[in-house]
């Protein structure tokens, strides 16, 4: 499945690559900023701040550019992410009902 458009995978690698260069390939900067976004986002969602949405984007962004500054081929990851959720939420589902 092919789940990034060809001109927003080649915004995210030039975003990555500026990222690297600033941080110094150091991507603990990145898991620091996804869990400040995670933090931010759960303050304004709560406060009904529709900002959140906009820090959510930001969210998603960090995290491929984690993806792709350790060279992990976006499609295969989510090739494997996807159907776990089908597993995972048909197995709540039978609790609930």
């Amino acid at each position: 499945m092919k789940t990034l458009h060809s001109e927003f995978k080649e915004k995210l690698v030039e975003i990555s690559n500026l990222s690297s260069k600033i941080d110094n390939n150091d991507n603990t900067k990145i898991l620091r900023l996804i869990k400040e976004h995670i933090e931010e986002i759960e303050e304004l969602y709560y406060d009904n701040d529709e900002h959140w949405t906009v820090e959510t984007a930001d969210l998603i962004v960090l995290c491929y550019e984690l993806l792709i500054l350790k060279n992990k081929d976006i499609d295969e990851v989510f090739k494997k992410c996807l159907p776990r959720f089908d597993v995972k939420l048909n197995e709540l589902l039978k609790t609930i009902k």
